[in-house]
């Protein structure tokens, strides 16, 4: 597995990951660093919304893990402090999603506790209406939603406690599931996020991959 920075300069950790090939794990291939791809993304929902004063993509990988489309890297997130600037790192996989999806994002609570979360949006409320849902699931993660009914129909006691026992964040921005967590995160723990990712993608009702076309169930367009 090759490896270059976005942000350039070595990273002698990633250098050891790849070194070691991740023995009896798949790896990446087809690597390639783009500077321009943070672009890609809405800013204004997680983890990107977490860097009010600035973002820089380090470590960018790109390539393909269990035949989906992946992209893990570190997440540099400028927050401003009393006396100056803080930069919080937070680790990131991108998976390719089948098709485009409502947007909704799922947060661990024992995330939110970190560093202004709960007060930065989940989700954009500028691209369009959005509904924070403090009623749905268990205490252990937050929801918010484009579509309730959407976010109902995932919702799942066995993903929360994974999300839960895993630290982690996820948003579906588009056709893409953006995962997230707290903190520098080497890139075998980078791959087994976006296998946690994957797994939660698996585990969706098949309704929920014709949302746009049949609607939920029990409403105008449903089944």
């Amino acid at each position: 597995m090759a490896r270059r920075g976005a942000g350039g300069g070595a990273n002698h950790a990633g250098e050891k990951i790849k070194q070691q090939a991740l023995p009896g794990r798949p790896g990446l291939d087809v690597p390639q660093a783009r500077p321009e791809y943070l672009a890609t993304f809405d800013h204004g929902g997680y983890p990107f919304s977490l860097g009010p004063d600035g973002l820089a993509i380090r470590n960018l990988l790109q390539g393909r893990c269990r035949g989906q489309e992946l992209s893990p890297f570190h997440l540099l997130a400028w927050q401003r402090g009393a006396k100056a600037n803080v930069a919080w790192t937070y680790s990131v996989a991108v998976l390719r999603l089948p098709c485009t999806l409502q947007a909704t994002a799922v947060t661990s609570r024992r995330l939110t506790a970190f560093h202004r979360v709960e007060k930065r949006p989940a989700l954009n409320r500028l691209t369009g209406p959005v509904r924070d849902l403090p009623d749905l699931g268990t205490h252990l993660v937050h929801y918010c939603a484009s579509d309730p009914d959407f976010a109902a129909l995932i919702s799942t006691y066995a993903m929360e406690r994974r999300m839960h026992d895993a630290r982690l964040g996820w948003r579906i921005e588009g056709n893409r599931m953006i995962g997230w967590t707290h903190g520098r995160e080497t890139y075998e723990a980078l791959l087994s996020l976006a296998e946690t990712i994957a797994v939660i993608v698996k585990g969706f009702l098949e309704d929920a991959w014709c949302w746009w076309e049949c609607g939920p169930r029990g409403r105008p367009g449903g089944k």
